[in-house]
Formats: structure tokens, sequence, C-alpha cells
């Protein structure tokens, strides 16, 4: 186990910074429930009380049912960036959803061109993004600089997968708690179709890197395969109840919940266990898991990351002293702690690792 926990009091400077990050969070909350209050959702009927089927728990693939598929994909090269050639591709979603545009995958794949056979990250974004240059600037052009190649799936009902009249993000959570779960699932399966795809085409080393939203699908992915070069995981908790019951991001969904007869924590967290990290006991090597936290993060508390990584048998874990938007994008924050242990795994393939291959062979759909 590697833990890096403060210690003792914080002097006046330590003071100054974390209200500096405190109150940059409550900002960027305080924006997200006034500005973006969106639609309201319900849950409607009793289709919530079958998704904590215990088989799901045992063997997450039957939930997550594409894990090995390699989707029909269509792809080209649209430009280039420094260091890389950008393929945009697509494929018919491996489990559609009631909005059609969420039902087409989009990604891009960053094909290195410096290092060749470059192993490749699968980003898992965050949420609500609202444009793919944020995706690119903050995430996909230092991996290049590092010699990874990149590839993204624009997770469901975000950027170009938005139903008209929402926002990008808007319905993924929500108070229709069947909703949000089929939005996980649908995010989970079409990476994991993107990773058999990219297999299939010869990369043979990938990992998964996911911050805020996306960690808890790459969390997920842990669970599913054991293949993973690496699975870094920043501002990541045990299940997304508690940034809606336990802070301000929530209070509109709260709202919501009231409305519809579901503001019952037991309820949310029955409904939502299957989209919990916390709920599986992931299969790829402890020692190829890295957890990043906040310490003054005021949407994945700390405490959620902590009951994540007891969990999950301590692997290991990363404090660093700043709020949840100052971690996933400043300097010095989530890039710099992940770039060294990604490059760390990837010069010790899995396959390699005390016998263990791949899952299973991809099977083309």
């Amino acid at each position: 186990m590697n833990l890096e926990l403060s210690r003792g009091p914080l002097r006046g400077g330590a003071r100054l910074w974390r209200a500096l990050n405190v109150r940059f969070d409550d900002f960027r909350v305080w924006y997200k429930i006034t500005y973006k209050r969106g639609k309201i959702q319900a849950t409607v009927g009793d289709a919530w009380k079958s998704l904590d089927n215990p088989a799901y728990f045992k063997n997450p693939g039957l939930f997550y049912h594409s894990d090995a598929v390699v989707p029909r994909v269509s792809h080209k090269v649209v430009r280039r960036i420094a260091g890389a050639e950008v393929v945009r591709f697509t494929f018919p979603t491996l489990h559609p959803m009631c909005f059609p545009e969420t039902n087409v995958a989009i990604g891009r794949f960053y094909r290195n061109t410096r290092v060749p056979d470059a192993p490749v990250v699968l980003i898992s974004h965050g949420w609500a993004h609202s444009t793919i240059k944020t995706i690119e600037y903050l995430y996909v052009r230092p991996f290049i600089r590092a010699g990874f190649s990149v590839a993204f799936v624009s997770h469901p009902l975000h950027l170009e997968r938005t139903p008209p009249g929402a926002y990008s993000g808007e319905l993924v959570v929500s108070a229709d708690v069947v909703l949000t779960v089929e939005s996980f699932r649908q995010g989970v399966i079409d990476l994991l179709g993107a990773a058999s795809w990219l297999r299939s085409t010869g990369h043979r080393t990938i990992g998964v890197f996911g911050y805020s939203l996306g960690a808890y699908l790459a969390g997920i992915m842990g669970a599913i395969r054991d293949d993973w070069a690496f699975v870094v995981m920043g501002g990541v908790g045990d299940s997304p109840v508690s940034p809606i019951f336990d802070t301000p991001l929530g209070r509109n969904i709260r709202e919501d919940l009231a409305a519809c007869g579901m503001l019952d924590r037991h309820k949310v967290e029955r409904a939502w266990k299957v989209i919990s990290p916390i709920a599986f006991t992931p299969r790829v090597p402890k020692e190829r898991l890295l957890m990043i936290a906040g310490r003054y993060d005021r949407i994945i508390l700390p405490a959620s990351a902590r009951r994540l990584h007891r969990a999950w048998g301590r692997p290991r874990l990363r404090w660093l002293s700043r709020g949840h938007y100052t971690m996933l994008a400043a300097t010095g924050g989530l890039m710099a702690r992940a770039i060294p242990f990604m490059k760390e795994m990837c010069s010790r393939p899995p396959a390699l690792e005390r016998g263990r291959g791949p899952t299973s062979a991809p099977r083309t759909t």
C-alpha cells in the first residue's frame, strides 16, 4: 500500500490554499445547480427494484454484456495534431437506449506518430464536457507527449450524442434512477467495445484512465476485465449516491427525487448499486490500480474515496491537497501522478504477470 496523508495542523499558507480550493469547488457547484438546473426527471414504476440482482455482482459481465465483443466500426482519419493522427470512429452501440441520438457511439483515436506500437490510454471522460477541445487540451495532448496513443468514446448523452433540447451530459445523472443506470451501462459497454476493436487491430497494451464521472465507469471496467495495463481513477468514490445525497451538487436531483417519492437513500443505493464500484471485486491486479483523490474535494468527498479504497484491498492511493476541479484540471495534479504510474505499468505487460492473459478472445458482432 502506498498512501499519502497530511499530518499535523495546517499552517497559514496551507489554510489559504485549502480555502481557495474549497471556494472554487463551491463556485462550480453553485453554477451547475443554478444555471444548469436541467430538466426535471422522475422515476416511474418499479423497474429499479430489479437492478440489485445478486448475480450481477458475482459476474458484472452479465449486466455489462459486451466484454470481448468487437463492434462494427467505421473510421477515417480526420486531422492531425502534434505527434498524432486523429481517427474518428463510430459504431452502433452495443446497448441501445430510448434516445436515438445516443445509440451511435462516437469516438476518437489519436494514433501516436512518434512512438511505434505505443500503448493506448482509453479515456473515460468527466461529466458534462461541452467540447472535445477541453478533453484534448487537458488530457489527450499530455498523453501523446508522454509516448501514448489515446482513445475515447463520447459518453452517452454527451457531446455529439446529446438529444435535442438537452445540454451535454444533462440526462446522465437524474432523479430517473433507471435512466441513470442505463446511461452508465451504455457508457461502460461502449468503452469495452472500443477496447475490443483496438485490440482486434493490433493494439494489445491498453489501460483505462477515468476522472470524475468517468472514474466510476473506469472502476467498473476494472471489475469486468483483468487484462488492462492499468486502471487510473481520479476523483472517484464508492458510489454516485454520495455526491447526490451528501453534497450541494445533488440539491436539484434531491428535489426531483422527493417529488417522485424516491428521496430514500436506501432505495437509491439499491437502484444504483450496479453502477457503484464498491459493489464489485476488481479483476485487474491490485498493483495495476491507482486512485487519486483530493483532500479538499467538495464533490467526491474524501470519506467516499476512503470507503472504496478499503473495499478494494487498499490499492495505491495518492492524496492531493486539491479540490475536485483543481485536482483534475490544474498543473501538477491528476496528470502529474497518473503518467509515471502508467509508464511503469506499461513496462510490465499484464499478459506476462503471474501467467495472466486476456479474459477472453474478442468476438465480432
